[in-house]
């Protein structure tokens, strides 16, 4: 989690620190606070050496950055990290959910790069770019074993410019050019369920994350919630300022949200700041709920009476503060732990949810590769096998196994499929087929959420008896 302080620093002095007190030194005079340490003259003397007797000439910035990175390491924090001024880049985008890009988000799949999701609203969208395409080409260059890190620094760009990516949808191929755009990701999904039951997705805690929230939280209100259902499923976390502001919409004025253990043994006690909501709650919680996320769960479950359903969450409970240099780099840094109202620290342990429900398997399926010329038919056996007969499983179908061997039962299975979609009926599973099957899933999932129906369920009982 994040206090995401973004500070001014005189990093020119920071980077060349170690340069100034290295000639001090050897001019005769060392004005270093820590010149008395052993360790910091051997580390004086070996910049020194490097400098001077390397068989090649060394940049003595390369040399004193790798030494940061060694600092930040020598942690063990595996949330401290020094990042250069394209990785910091990159951060702020997250924290702020804002990036200048074309609205998909890419996954890659046994070295194939495919299009996991779509936002709403976005150039891609607009481009016709759905969920499940495959990633051929960006500006010409094949994307074969190409990292998403790479992908995604070559679609993003300069707002207003083109991008033009060749896809693989089933057998077809096509080309779309998207034009980027300043994008802003939505963290903040609502609707009304039945029994007007509200629900709240919350996917990061961002800036605008608790506007948002408040919004539709007011909107479910007016059209007359009756109880509530906050997810943060897969939710990373973020801003400790908005969770603590998201808090304050759900719990009333004076609720412990949280408690910050600073360094010293000194704690700081953050309230909910209200109004909050008179109305039953439960909160979702998954393996993927960390940080900022498991901050409003403890919150609701232990100062708000929520019931948490779902899985044991994430067990992230530590605080980073970043600090921006002048270069760009930035420095994000561990400076406290967060307790839950309570006092438990739930690091590495993460929440215990009071209703277990496990995911189903399939929601965790990698996607079908779709520009292998190798079909996946009878005796076959991968990887690939083993997720085709997993997805068949989910959508109803019978692959007599699952160990990734492509037997008579599987084929049957592929047969039955491609009869249902109308696709040519061969029992084999070619790109066009396994298009078809990663769109059936993604699909699959969006109707099935046994968690979600747990929570509806609890809630609906609790309606009843009052």
């Amino acid at each position: 989690m994040n206090v995401a302080k973004w500070s001014r620093l005189a990093g020119a002095m920071a980077l060349t620190a170690a340069v100034t007190v290295g000639g001090l030194k050897w001019a005769g005079a060392d004005f270093s606070p820590l010149a008395g340490n052993p360790a910091y003259k051997q580390f004086v003397d070996v910049y020194g050496l490097l400098s001077q007797d390397y068989y090649r000439s060394v940049n003595s910035n390369e040399l004193i950055v790798g030494a940061i990175h060694g600092m930040v390491d020598s942690l063990g924090d595996p949330f401290s990290l020094y990042m250069n001024p394209v990785m910091a880049a990159r951060f702020r985008e997250m924290v702020t959910s804002q990036f200048h890009g074309i609205g998909a988000v890419i996954a890659v799949s046994g070295g194939q790069l495919v299009i996991s999701s779509v936002l709403p609203g976005s150039p891609a969208q607009r481009s016709g770019i759905r969920a499940g395409d495959a990633i051929l080409k960006i500006n010409g260059v094949q994307t074969a074993n190409m990292s998403v890190e790479r992908a995604v620094e070559l679609v993003r760009g300069r707002v207003g410019t083109p991008v033009t990516l060749e896809l693989a949808r089933g057998d077809e191929r096509i080309v779309v050019r998207p034009v980027r755009a300043r994008v802003h990701q939505s963290t903040v999904f609502a609707r009304m369920l039945q029994d007007r039951i509200g629900y709240l997705l919350i996917t990061q805690f961002g800036p605008d994350t608790a506007a948002a929230f408040r919004r539709d939280l007011d909107i479910l209100k007016s059209r007359g919630a009756r109880a509530l259902v906050v997810d943060v499923r897969q939710d990373p976390g973020g801003l400790l300022q908005s969770v603590t502001q998201v808090a304050s919409a759900l719990l009333p004025k004076g609720a412990t949200v949280a408690q910050i253990a600073l360094r010293g043994g000194r704690r700081q006690v953050i309230r909910s700041t209200g109004p909050g909501v008179a109305l039953p709650l439960v909160c979702l919680i998954d393996q993927g709920s960390a940080s900022a996320a498991e901050v409003l769960a403890a919150a609701l479950s232990q100062s708000g009476g929520a019931a948490l359903i779902g899985e044991r969450s994430y067990g992230k409970g530590t605080v980073q503060e970043t600090e921006e240099f002048s270069d760009g780099s930035s420095l994000k840094m561990t400076v406290a732990r967060w307790l839950t109202p309570a006092g438990q620290w739930v690091h590495r342990l993460g929440l215990a949810p009071r209703i277990a429900v496990p995911t189903p398997s399939f929601f965790h399926l990698p996607p079908l590769p779709m520009t292998s010329r190798r079909l996946l038919e009878q005796n076959s056996n991968s990887v690939s096998v083993a997720v085709l007969q997993r997805m068949l499983l989910a959508l109803g179908f019978d692959p007599g196994r699952t160990d990734g061997y492509f037997g008579t039962a599987t084929s049957q299975a592929v047969a039955a499929f491609q009869r249902l979609h109308r696709l040519p009926v061969t029992g084999k599973v070619d790109a066009a087929t396994a298009y078809v099957l990663n769109v059936a899933i993604l699909a699959r999932r969006e109707r099935t959420d046994p968690q979600l129906t747990a929570a509806v369920g609890y809630l609906e009982n609790r309606l009843g008896a009052t």
